[in-house]
């Protein structure tokens, strides 16, 4: 199982938090997809390796800013 934490900017409420976990859930290989408005973050649990522009792809399509924050899953 591959986690991969992104940095999101512009989630400020519950519907934006389902917009980006609808998002990168539909990303094939993703298991599940967890969004925090509160701390800007969502963190994507895979089967397999998913190469970080296609996540970044997805929540920017969603219309959002995002990054994968290498390292940093705490």
């Amino acid at each position: 199982m591959e986690k991969i934490k992104l940095a999101v900017e512009g989630m400020k409420c519950d519907m934006c938090k389902a917009k980006v976990e609808k998002a990168l859930s539909e990303i094939e290989g993703v298991t599940s997809a967890v969004a925090d408005p509160k701390k800007g973050t969502a963190v994507v649990t895979a089967d397999r390796k998913i190469a970080d522009d296609v996540l970044v792809r997805a929540v920017i399509d969603a219309g959002f800013k995002a990054k994968v924050k290498h390292g940093l899953l705490g």
